[in-house]
């Protein structure tokens, strides 16, 4: 495993947040944002577009924002979800006992070598087979 990190869709959302609730999160998110060696996957990019364009939020981001943000998070280093992601999302599913595209977040990130993981979504301080989830927002 390298130092490598891999962001959840979490912190991506609230990376764009300028609005609303305090802004203590956004700003964690920016700041985490500029670490070296984050990585991400194609799941995070689409559940960032389907989250940020949903008519349950407050104010939905019309589709070219939220492309232009999909543009902007592309610079990370974007893995691409193959079978074997998958095979080993189904056995953590199966095996942790947490929701499937939980797994395949963690999945990802062990197949792309990283020791973390951003989100506020898993069980923070938990190791899942070497990868570490923090929660950037736990302190906050």
């Amino acid at each position: 495993m390298s130092d490598k990190a891999f962001v959840d869709t979490n912190v991506l959302v609230y990376a764009i947040e300028s609005q609303g609730r305090a802004l203590a999160k956004p700003d964690r998110a920016r700041t985490l944002l500029q670490a070296p060696d984050l990585c991400l996957s194609t799941q995070v990019l689409g559940e960032f577009y389907r989250a940020v364009t949903s008519s349950r939020r407050a104010q939905p981001l019309e589709h070219s924002e939220a492309v232009a943000w999909v543009q902007v998070w592309k610079r990370f280093d974007l893995l691409g979800i193959t079978v074997a992601h998958v095979d080993l999302a189904l056995e953590l599913r199966e095996r942790v006992e947490i929701a499937y595209y939980d797994a395949l977040i963690l999945s990802s990130a062990q197949m792309a070598g990283c020791r973390t993981v951003f989100s506020e979504d898993l069980n923070a301080g938990q190791s899942y087979d070497g990868v570490q989830v923090v929660n950037p927002f736990s302190a906050l």
